[in-house]
């Protein structure tokens, strides 16, 4: 799934990635084709933590990788 994203959107996927760097320091950013997607740099995520991006964003995951030069890449949306 391909976002078009416009100038606002890309403002709030950017107060995400502000709290991230702010809260969670070890996780970053990663577009591919258009996608939004959360790097986490490690093999296991504590629920809580993907939960408070989720609950003050308003975003869905939608898509879940795992490999072990990256980590845990979730892929995020906007609602």
């Amino acid at each position: 799934m391909k976002l078009n994203l416009n100038e606002t959107e890309i403002k709030k996927y950017d107060e995400i990635f502000d709290f991230i760097e702010n809260n969670i320091p070890d996780w970053e950013k990663v577009v591919t084709e258009g996608n939004i997607k959360i790097k986490t740099n490690q093999h296991m995520v504590k629920f809580e933590h993907m939960e408070q991006v989720l609950e003050k964003f308003n975003v869905k995951i939608t898509d879940v990788a795992y490999t072990d030069y990256y980590g845990i890449i979730f892929g995020i949306k906007i609602e």
